[in-house]
């Protein structure tokens, strides 16, 4: 089974705006409204790979509800600490006139230290019965910033794999915990980093400067550019075939439920990183907020292309 942990969930509601204008008053009209949250997202793919799952992490209020209600009709399992207060509503705007997306992403509820030790103890439960664990988005507030190290510690305990997939401060402090695999796009390593990376060495090196502050395996997501892997021994880069895209809303977290599915049967990097690669062009590839269409990732599989240099 593989579980996944979402500390900040939410309501992803997805809007269309045409001439989408700052400032004044714009019309649109609603064409989704999915549960949503990044690990949230990987569990819903992971179910279209035909994997046992489990989502958990922390909901309140009525949209939590919503949420398990949704992963429930979906049959992925459920095992969430429920809060006070109320889930967070993250709106998505698609201008498809500008050709535009815009995100208006709430805080989320507050945390306090009695429901943190009760995920813990979750997570342990569940590591107990998990041959993958994905931890992924932001921290709500009230969360320590090095929540994720303390969450990982406790599932590689048990020899559980691990995933962590966030960005900012989390990530900085999360990766002391040792995932197996991290996985930030361009844009989050520049923030971790501070530095601008245009050319394709200087993300070489950058992830194996991340490789350098514990996790196992580093991915950069590059958008439509695909994306590159690198571990001890080898460094891959990954094209994805052309496209017209729909959303990229989910890209990222099919590419992580990709990996996660490729760790739980040992599939070799490159096997992982191309199906990774074909998962998340399949999602880039509609409109709105669905995930993971097994159908589309099977055809675009054979047209992702790799390149791969082994470094023993």
């Amino acid at each position: 089974m593989i579980a996944t942990v979402t500390l900040n969930p939410a309501v992803d509601k997805t809007m269309h705006v045409s001439r989408f204008v700052v400032g004044k008053t714009n019309r649109g009209l609603v064409v989704q409204v999915d549960p949503g949250g990044k690990g949230i997202n990987v569990a819903k793919v992971l179910k279209q790979l035909g994997c046992a799952v489990t989502a958990t992490g922390f909901l309140a209020g009525n949209n939590g509800r919503y949420i398990a209600e949704s992963l429930t009709a979906k049959e992925i399992l459920t095992d969430f600490v429920y809060l006070p207060g109320e889930t967070r509503i993250n709106l998505k705007i698609i201008d498809p006139d500008w050709g535009t997306e815009t995100e208006i992403n709430e805080p989320g509820f507050p945390v306090g230290e009695e429901p943190l030790k009760q995920l813990e103890e979750k997570i342990s439960t569940l590591a107990e019965r998990c041959a993958v664990m994905v931890f992924s988005g932001s921290l709500p507030p009230g969360v320590p910033v090095d929540i994720y190290a303390a969450l990982l510690r406790i599932a590689r305990g048990k020899g559980v794999k691990t995933i962590l997939d966030t960005s900012g401060e989390a990530l900085q402090y999360g990766m002391a915990g040792r995932p197996d695999l991290i996985k930030p796009n361009r844009e989050e390593v520049e923030e971790l980093l501070g530095i601008r990376l245009e050319e394709e060495r200087e993300l070489i090196e950058a992830a194996r400067g991340l490789l350098a502050r514990g996790p196992a395996t580093v991915v950069i997501s590059l958008g439509a550019a695909g994306a590159l892997t690198a571990s001890a021994n080898k460094l891959l880069r990954a094209w994805p075939p052309a496209i017209k895209t729909g959303s990229t809303i989910g890209a990222g977290d099919s590419m992580v439920a990709a990996f996660a599915y490729a760790l739980m049967k040992k599939l070799p990097l490159a096997e992982a990183l191309r199906l990774a690669t074909a998962a998340s062009t399949a999602t880039a590839a509609v409109n709105g907020s669905k995930v993971g269409d097994l159908e589309v990732i099977r055809d675009f599989l054979p047209k992702v292309r790799l390149k791969e240099w082994n470094l023993e």
